[in-house]
């Protein structure tokens, strides 16, 4: 994961606590890292968070068996390479939502080496 989109998850993360309420006994904590991380974050990312946050609840989702978590549409092999090659920030095709891989993806390299020989397949 590119460092400017664990940013975005924890931006995300911290300011869904502070939204929920969650964060009663470390308002001031939270409230200090949402900050820091806003201004780590490149700008241009940072208004485009805020724009998705008043669009959607959840503007930052995981992708997990190749869909996005937030409209549950599946992503074009062209949004699955570039969240394999970790660029700055990807977006869903459909709904917008930054998007990353999340814990246990299926995007891993295939593993050839244990496909069967012999000319026989598998159907």
């Amino acid at each position: 994961m590119h460092w400017t989109t664990a940013k975005l998850v924890a931006l995300d993360q911290a300011e869904r606590f502070l939204d929920h309420g969650w964060a009663t006994h470390s308002q001031v904590e939270f409230e200090l890292l949402a900050k820091a991380l806003r201004g780590e974050i490149p700008p241009h990312l940072v208004t485009a968070y805020d724009r998705l946050k008043l669009e959607h609840k959840e503007p930052v989702v995981g992708v997990c068996h190749k869909k996005c978590d937030g409209c549950h549409a599946s992503l074009s092999p062209t949004a699955l390479a570039r969240l394999s090659k970790e660029h700055e920030a990807s977006n869903c095709e459909q709904c917008g939502r930054f998007i990353y891989l999340a814990v246990g993806h299926d995007l891993a390299p295939s593993d050839r080496s244990h496909q069967p020989t012999g000319g026989h397949s598998i159907r």
